[in-house]
């Protein structure tokens, strides 16, 4: 079970949304890049990000980007799922293989309702109250995110064969 607190965007949040190439061009280690995220989109939102913090969105999130930039800098503040009620296919992609768990749904939740998603059943919960269903991921993509992303599932292994 994960649970963690709402943070409401809306339809076609683009990778520049979540991270604007202007702050990308400071040059500054992603600890301190994490204030800057959506920016563009929802000025308050980065500063106030913590660990925890689940993205729900509408249509199309993360189109017009798969860069591994942008799911390092949502890991960095703590993200660890995205509800959407659509991703672009390629940060879908991306999400999964940086350890950042998409899950396409559509639920009606509020800034800061606690959001409570059973990924066994695949169900998700808005304080308490059953809102929503998606489709159960496979057992090897729910391993790959227990490995913290694709490149930690293949070293995992690596070493063991």
């Amino acid at each position: 079970m994960l649970e963690g607190r709402a943070r409401i965007l809306g339809d076609n949040i683009s990778g520049d949304h979540i991270i604007s190439k202007e702050y990308i061009r400071l040059g500054l280690p992603i600890p301190q890049m994490v204030p800057y995220l959506f920016k563009v989109c929802r000025p308050d939102l980065g500063e106030t990000l913590t660990p925890g913090d689940m993205i729900v969105a509408g249509e199309n999130f993360g189109c017009g980007s798969s860069r591994e930039y942008v799911m390092l800098l949502l890991r960095e503040a703590g993200i660890r799922c995205i509800v959407a009620r659509s991703f672009a296919r390629g940060f879908y992609r991306s999400c999964i293989n940086q350890g950042l768990l998409p899950i396409a749904c559509t639920i009606q939740a509020q800034e800061n309702d606690l959001l409570s998603i059973d990924l066994d059943a695949g169900t998700i919960a808005v304080n308490g109250k059953n809102s929503g269903c998606f489709d159960k991921f496979p057992p090897l993509i729910l391993q790959i995110m227990a490995d913290g992303g694709l490149i930690n599932y293949y070293l995992k292994r690596e070493k063991l064969g």
